[in-house]
């Protein structure tokens, strides 16, 4: 298991996870990134992408490449992510990466229950192509509503009630959970009971943590600003110990790659202070003694 962070291919960043010791990366691409499979000279582009990270000592956890709205109302734009999807399957197979991450979708304005149908339509397809291809399907959870909440969000699987009715509707072996347990906390769940349930679900993990201001939720409750607010690891209410030790009993053997970008204190401020590299080095700091690094 070892420690990484999310990132792009910039040699910038593999400068600075290569001298601050990280060990891993979860790769982002996007639509137009030029290694993607159909682009011109793709497979040359991934190999020379690939070797960068390798002569840095950096794995390639993931390929994380579709955080989008899988059920688009509009058909073109479905479509689109769909083919965003396989592809990105297709560059882990390429890469000899297991797992690939995004979101599930949803059917925007309805109950959670109402995206069930299209869930299976669309992922029973995308798992069975992923298991052909000999990848891993790992779902963020992130409920992507106002306050950390479910409403209004885009992605289905966002509370665990809904990762059982999603994964009852496509039984595959191919879809699991980029688990978080951020979104467990803003939503008062422990983390750690919800990670040994869940752990043999758990394909990928983003090591990222909220906090809950007790006196903020006392005096205005859950949903008002800054009662509940992501953070790096070390700096929430999470037991990283215990979640560790949990999903190591489920038998995860994956790496754990800080998702950024979120503390409202270390991250880069414009015109302010540029945080958000002290925040990656807090938070490496408070994992490592719960991995070997291997």
């Amino acid at each position: 298991m070892r420690i990484g962070f999310m990132t792009t291919h910039d040699p910038e960043r593999i400068a600075f996870a290569r001298s601050n010791g990280f060990g891993c990366v979860e790769l982002i691409v996007k639509p137009d990134t030029p290694y993607l499979p159909g682009k011109d000279g793709w497979q040359d582009r991934a190999a020379q992408m690939e070797a960068d990270f390798d002569a840095a000592g950096l794995r390639i956890s993931c390929v994380a490449g579709f955080y989008v709205n899988h059920m688009d109302a509009d058909p073109q734009v479905a479509a689109a992510h769909a083919e965003q999807t396989r592809r990105t399957i297709l560059l882990a197979e390429f890469l000899g990466v297991p797992t690939v991450a995004g979101f599930s979708g949803r059917v925007v304005g309805e109950d959670l229950e109402a995206s069930l149908p299209r869930f299976k339509q669309i992922w029973s397809e995308h798992a069975r192509f992923a298991a052909d291809h000999g990848v891993r399907i790992a779902f963020e959870h992130c409920p992507m509503g106002r306050f950390h909440s479910p409403f209004e969000g885009i992605n289905c699987i966002c509370t665990p009630a809904m990762w059982d009715r999603c994964f009852d509707a496509v039984p595959s072996d191919a879809l699991g959970l980029e688990w978080d347990p951020s979104h467990l906390v803003c939503m008062q769940i422990d983390p750690v009971a919800n990670a040994r349930r869940y752990g043999s679900k758990v394909f990928h993990v983003h090591a990222k943590d909220a906090k809950v201001n007790r006196d903020a939720v006392a005096r205005f409750g859950l949903y008002h600003e800054g009662a509940t607010e992501h953070c790096f690891p070390g700096l929430g209410d999470t037991n990283w110990g215990a979640v560790i030790k949990e999903l190591r009993r489920a038998g995860y053997d994956g790496d754990l790659n800080i998702e950024g970008w979120h503390d409202d204190v270390f991250r880069n401020h414009d015109n302010g202070p540029q945080l958000e590299d002290l925040g990656l080095l807090i938070a490496k700091r408070h994992l490592e003694p719960f991995v070997d690094g291997v």
